[in-house]
């Protein structure tokens, strides 16, 4: 891949759909900040992607330097892609410059981060299907936009529905834009297992009973999109059938609160 400026954003490339602005004013995403950088909240998280903004606080110990300017097209861009205010962005930004100050972070530097955060179970395995997630445009790379943008979207402030339009990407291991029954009972497995590890409410429980569970439910999700049998999901069949199983919704996609 080409050598990047970490001054540098790639803001022509952006083409994705601006994501639902929030009617919440600035002080709402100041606050949504603060709880982001309070490493001791990380008990009043449940579900899989408060377990990802929980990992993600974490990283704050990681950064001390002030920020540099982004400019004010790419403050632009990406206040109207996710739900940070500009003083939110302008602190990410300094953030994820001192992690990686050459502007992006590689598939190994990832996987490595996310294993040292979660060091237990199968964390690796996990990571890669999170890294996908985040690589927007498919360089194997991860720049700040990308970032901020997965970060937003698996925030605890994200609707349900974000958070889900965001997952599909993770279940969708061929990129091809349609889920697989193969993959998302591949990658169900990793999350349950994953998030068993990680929560101290769920480790009392059988683990092989909660991946039947999990399998089962998210078969029935295809079963039900028509009386044929039904070998692909589109993303709006996927989000339309976790929301109606709640048992993969709050999985999956928990309500801030839940």
């Amino acid at each position: 891949m080409a050598e990047r400026s970490s001054s540098q954003s790639s803001t022509e490339s952006l083409d994705i759909s601006p994501l639902p602005k929030s009617t919440s004013t600035i002080d709402s995403h100041r606050s949504s900040s603060s709880k982001l950088s309070n490493i001791s909240s990380d008990s009043q998280h449940s579900g899989f992607f408060n377990k990802i903004e929980t990992n993600f606080q974490k990283v704050i110990r990681r950064f001390s330097h002030a920020p540099k300017q982004l400019s004010e097209k790419e403050i632009g861009i990406l206040l109207k892609t996710t739900n940070f205010s500009r003083e939110d962005i302008a602190t990410w930004h300094g953030k994820f410059l001192k992690d990686c100050p050459h502007g992006y972070m590689t598939r190994k530097e990832f996987l490595k981060l996310y294993k040292s955060l979660c060091p237990i179970g199968n964390a690796e395995t996990f990571a890669g299907h999170i890294f996908r997630a985040f690589d927007l445009d498919k360089s194997n790379t991860i720049e700040f936009r990308e970032f901020l943008i997965g970060l937003s979207m698996t925030s605890s402030t994200s609707s349900p529905t974000t958070k889900l339009e965001w997952i599909f990407q993770v279940f969708d291991i061929d990129g091809n834009g349609l889920l697989t029954r193969d993959e998302c009972l591949e990658v169900i497995d990793i999350i349950v297992r994953f998030n068993q590890n990680q929560s101290s409410d769920l480790k009392s429980s059988d683990p092989e009973q909660l991946v039947a569970s999990a399998k089962h439910s998210m078969m029935r999700i295809f079963d039900n999109i028509s009386n044929d049998r039904c070998n692909t999901l589109s993303m709006a069949q996927f989000i339309e059938g976790c929301e109606k199983d709640e048992f993969i919704s709050q999985l999956l996609a928990p309500s801030p609160g839940n």
